[in-house]
């Protein structure tokens, strides 16, 4: 008799999971909960998920076979057989195999739990990330007279360090973790301007609301988080999710913080090597000049 599929089933963790399981593990707490029970049998079983049918994977997750087709249509395919197409292609590219993040041996099993969810999530992040977006966020930060950076909670000290990265690179660069003063700055952002946002959870009203502004007054804005369909990412020009294992440990915040300083020093050296190689067609001077006076303003 198999095991009953939860909505709250721990989801197998591993070090190269196809990227549409990724991109459904990002979607997955906003689907209802008969979906969500697909969604996890398809990343808990990849392999018997492509050998059952409809009926089967309904049986399997308490629902029915036309809830499993729109299930594949809900997540942008147009059927079951599509789904399974665009999944045996992905486990038949020589992955490693998935494994569950259990129980490791040894003494210090802990320690080595926290460091493989932490291994996982840069693993994941990287095969999950969209190259042509990258692309797309690093060139218009090459190009830009100033950076805005948001964060709350425990991305304030991250998009902290990144600012400093950035002017050290030689972009002017701020970052606002008071939700009065970024919504302050994001005021005073121009269509020559690069606002970004990153939040673990996107949900966070302050920065979404921020990040908004920022593009309604016309300047590029760009999401950094683990959901899709969240408040931040849906105010963006641009979106980079990062992917961090579902089953860490109680008071664990390595996973998601790795994968967000690692894609933001991505971006940040991306950008200054693009910078560095195209022409002088800028103005730095207007840049330099711009943050002097949001020092000031910020000072008073």
């Amino acid at each position: 008799m198999p095991e009953a599929v939860m909505s709250t089933s721990p989801v197998m963790v591993g070090s190269s999971m196809p990227p549409s399981l990724l991109r459904l593990r990002s979607t997955c707490a906003d689907l209802p909960s008969n979906h969500a029970r697909i969604a996890h049998f398809a990343m808990l079983n990849p392999a018997e998920f492509l050998q059952l049918s409809a009926r089967e994977i309904g049986h399997r997750c308490g629902t029915s076979e036309a809830t499993v087709v729109r299930f594949c249509q809900r997540i942008g395919h147009k059927g079951l057989s599509a789904m399974k197409r665009v999944l045996s292609v992905e486990l038949a590219a020589n992955l490693p195999p998935a494994r569950q993040l259990g129980k490791p041996a040894g003494k210090n099993e802990t320690v080595e739990r926290v460091f493989s969810s932490c291994l996982v999530a840069l693993q994941d992040t990287f095969s999950y990330l969209d190259h042509a977006v990258l692309d797309q966020v690093a060139t218009a930060v090459s190009r830009s007279e100033l950076l805005y950076l948001f964060g709350a909670g425990g991305s304030a000290q991250i998009v902290q360090e990144t600012a400093l990265k950035l002017l050290s690179l030689g972009f002017p660069a701020m970052a606002f973790v008071d939700p009065m003063q970024q919504m302050a700055a994001a005021k005073l952002a121009t269509p020559k301007d690069v606002a970004i946002a990153v939040t673990y959870s996107g949900n966070q009203k302050e920065v979404a609301e921020a990040l908004q502004m920022a593009r309604e007054r016309k300047a590029f804005s760009v999401a950094i988080t683990s959901f899709e369909r969240s408040i931040v990412a849906k105010n963006a020009d641009a979106l980079l999710l990062i992917s961090v294992p579902s089953a860490t440990l109680r008071g664990q915040t390595g996973p998601h913080r790795v994968a967000q300083v690692a894609l933001l020093d991505a971006l940040a050296v991306y950008a200054a090597r693009l910078k560095d190689g195209q022409s002088p067609a800028g103005k730095p001077q207007e840049g330099k000049r711009k943050l002097r006076k949001h020092v000031t303003l910020f000072r008073r």
